[in-house]
């Protein structure tokens, strides 16, 4: 039977087998901006309600420079407003607190205007209590934030270095501004790029980049918890659930002149497991299970049939390709892991298409046989790199170069995995199983929660670490840039974010930054084409699977956007009441 919702096909046959589509979207719509500071703008009949959502990673920090995963990120985003937006049905850049820009012909300027009348949100911190107006002061201040060297700055690599004309000057320490940054008035400003690039306005709607003021910064420093976002940060919000009220004076309307966002709150529940978010799903307690655990989805259908077959289903099961891949990350500079020819033969020890038929019984888009980069960016065929497959032979005559031939004097190889989704656990063992089998390697694993796992892997404490990545951004960009070498310290004691692997090479940094900088896109994926068959060649990961997760979303929820990136605005999400 076919449901034809607003964003998904759902076909369920007798064997239960599922089959998700999505429907295209050719159009983008924007929000009319109010230019006026007013609490009592008139309400939409889908105002109000709460929307629950369950995560079970954990969050460390909402200090916008400071987060590294996508729960923190996801929260960022609703308390905090950037210059532009991702639309989340096209991913394609959309205004945000810039209500447009303009580009000079060579792409390296960039002029952009804020929309007037736009405030943070009110806080204690401001006189009066009252949110302050954004001007491009605050774009300045939050810019140059994001560009001074600090322990919790993880952000600028990845976002501004080597991009902004005079930043890598300014993080050094040796200018006191960045002279590719230009204030004209209060409403506008421009920035000058070193090369043009396909990717600097999408980054520019990375929640890291969030405008901040400086007022609340000094205030709050790492524990600010006050933006210009939709949502305001409750204070009532716990480590395992992280409670958003709707911000009353959010600079935003719907088309009809309504206020949004439409929502009163937006509950984030940190759970110990995706199996904990599946009950509460079952029990009306909860809204949304992002990832549920691929294991229980036959059983899932099968105990829920009569919701998604009924008219209108009362729930909503949605599978899609995304922009995420499931790898295991060496560290290259612990030993024996610091020789290549050990981490090829350790990839080509594992059958990874056993790992998705049998440990995950089919519940993946496809074996991670290339390289990391999911299938997911048109023009960018992952095809063309060359993997490793399953070659027991190869593996062993590697490790016997390597000088351990039959494992001999192999030490013990210590993995850290993420707890809270017992797939983990389950695909670890069978890959210690297979090292046992096919090179003789003992292998132990263990299993922390994320934070704490994240927090040794980047500073360089075990031997493999299980990870996963959402790109920030939709572009091969995001996957490639958690490799560049040069941001690695030559401190091995220190913290290394996001090259967690400590991988060095310069021609890889170099193939990279071509592809990088280029505003062609043919040429920019030629040359992330080239990068990505070395960091494989180099063996730097273990690439596992390419992510696809089923999301049940109950049929209450509207006005919601499920994407490839798990990028939420909600800012027009309501609830039928």
């Amino acid at each position: 039977m076919l449901y034809l919702g607003s964003f998904i096909i759902f076909e369920l046959s007798m064997n239960f087998n599922i089959s998700i589509l999505l429907l295209a979207v050719s159009f983008t719509v924007f929000s009319c901006k109010n230019t006026e500071k007013d609490s009592n703008s008139k309400q939409s009949d889908k105002n109000g309600g709460t929307f629950v959502m369950a995560e079970n990673v954990s969050v460390g920090s909402i200090y916008p420079i400071s987060i590294t995963n996508q729960v923190e990120g996801l929260i960022v985003s609703q308390i905090h407003e950037a210059l532009v937006k991702l639309d989340s049905k096209t991913l394609e850049v959309m205004p945000g607190l810039a209500e447009k820009w303009e580009l000079t012909p060579d792409g390296k300027l960039i002029t952009f205007h804020l929309t007037k009348g736009a405030h943070f949100q009110d806080d204690k911190c401001y006189e009066d209590g009252k949110g302050p107006e954004i001007t491009s002061k605050d774009v300045k201040y939050t810019l140059e934030l994001l560009a001074t060297k600090t322990d919790n700055n993880y952000q600028f690599n990845t976002i501004l270095k080597d991009r902004l004309v005079g930043v890598n000057e300014f993080f050094d320490k040796k200018n006191s501004t960045i002279s590719g940054l230009k204030i004209i008035d209060d409403y506008t400003f421009t920035l000058e790029l070193q090369n043009p690039s396909l990717s600097f306005l999408k980054l520019l709607a990375n929640p890291a980049v969030s405008i901040v003021n400086e007022i609340a910064v000094k205030a709050y420093g790492k524990d600010l918890k006050t933006g210009a976002g939709p949502f305001m940060y409750d204070t009532s919000s716990t480590s395992d659930k992280i409670i958003l009220v709707k911000n009353p004076n959010y600079y935003l309307k719907d088309e009809e002149g309504f206020a949004l966002p439409y929502l009163d709150t937006v509950i984030v529940s940190i759970l110990p497991s995706i199996e904990d978010g599946l009950l509460l799903f079952e029990s009306d307690k909860i809204d949304l299970v992002n990832t549920l655990p691929s294991l229980r989805v036959k059983d899932v259908v099968e105990k829920n049939i009569q919701e998604f077959i009924s008219n209108p289903p009362k729930s909503l099961l949605q599978r899609e390709p995304e922009m995420l891949s499931q790898f295991y990350v060496f560290n290259t500079t612990q030993k024996p892991f610091d020789n290549v020819k050990v981490r090829q033969a350790i990839n080509y020890a594992i059958d990874k298409e056993k790992l998705v038929d049998n440990v995950l019984q089919g519940q993946a888009i496809g074996a991670a046989v290339h390289g990391i980069t999911p299938n997911t960016f048109s023009g960018y065929d992952i095809k063309k790199i060359n993997g490793y497959s399953l070659n027991v032979e190869k593996a062993k005559k590697l490790l016997g170069e390597a000088g351990y031939p039959n494992g001999k004097g192999f030490p013990e190889v210590r993995i850290l995995v993420s707890a809270g989704n017992s797939r983990n656990s389950s695909v670890a063992v069978e890959i210690q199983k297979q090292l046992k089998e096919n090179l003789n390697i003992n292998v132990n694993f263990e299993s922390l929660p994320d934070a704490q796992k994240y927090d040794l892997q980047m500073r360089g404490k075990s031997d493999i670490y299980r990870d996963a990545w959402v790109a920030d951004f939709p572009s091969p960009e995001s996957f490639l840039s958690l490799f560049v070498g040069e941001t690695v310290s030559p401190d091995s004691s220190s913290s290394n974010f996001p090259n967690t692997s400590r991988y060095q090479n310069p021609q890889y940094d170099s193939y990279f930054k071509k592809g990088r900088d280029s505003n062609i896109k043919d040429s920019s994926y030629a040359y992330f084409m080239l990068a990505e068959q070395l960091l494989i060649n180099d063996a730097v990961i273990i690439p596992l699977w390419y992510e696809g997760s089923y999301r049940l979303l109950t049929n209450r929820i509207k006005g919601l956007n499920l994407n490839a990136m798990r990028y939420y605005d909600l800012t027009k999400t309501y609830k039928v009441k």
